[in-house]
């Protein structure tokens, strides 16, 4: 038996050095990160990261082909990839756990062990965030998150697992330059790239 799945490549470790200096395996996601294995981490996407050390220490890897929700068995379909990506920094500004925006969403990645307190991590960071870039009280961001969310789980295959808790921005005040406007900036540096490089 054979069939063709759709190619949605991403990376599934993106992530920078973790806090404290510690020394951490790469295959533990967690507030720096990691092999969060969210599929919501594809072209298109930017990512925001805490800096928890001087120069970062941003790395890449786990390249993915496509991969269901979950990354059930441990493995999605894995491959070699050649990256082309933006790296910016946004001064004065931190992300305690992974932060995710495309054109359509907004998303905050929580991983842990039990998946419960992985859920948790998510929605509170996401709940948070929309309460303090759009205005809104946490309260009444709370109750938004609950009616419109998504909650997709990126990985229960790793020593922590991953939730990412989405958000849409249809529904969200439509004034609100998230996390500064960094990503039009990066969509635009992007466009321009892809331009130059006659595609």
């Amino acid at each position: 038996y054979s069939v063709r799945l759709p190619l949605e490549p991403f990376h599934g470790t993106v992530g920078v050095a973790p806090a404290a200096n510690e020394a951490r395996n790469v295959l533990v996601p967690e507030a720096f990160g990691g092999n969060m294995d969210t599929p919501e981490a594809r072209a298109g996407t930017t990512i925001y990261l805490g800096v928890n050390v001087e120069g970062a220490l941003f790395s890449i890897g786990d390249g993915h082909f496509t991969q269901g929700e979950g990354e059930v068995c441990g493995v999605a379909v894995e491959g070699a990839m050649n990256t082309l990506l933006v790296v910016d920094l946004i001064k004065g500004r931190f992300c305690e756990w992974p932060r995710l925006e495309d054109d359509e969403w907004i998303m905050v990645a929580g991983s842990y062990r039990p998946l419960e307190d992985a859920f948790r991590i998510a929605h509170t960071q996401l709940i948070g965030w929309i309460s303090a870039e759009s205005g809104l009280s946490v309260m009444d961001a709370y109750q938004l998150v609950t009616q419109a969310s998504r909650s997709p789980i990126a990985n229960v295959c790793d020593a922590n697992y991953t939730i990412v808790a989405k958000m849409p921005k249809r529904y969200l005040p439509r004034d609100v330059a998230w996390m500064g406007g960094m990503h039009e900036r990066l969509r635009q540096i992007g466009a321009e790239l892809l331009a130059t490089r006659g595609r």
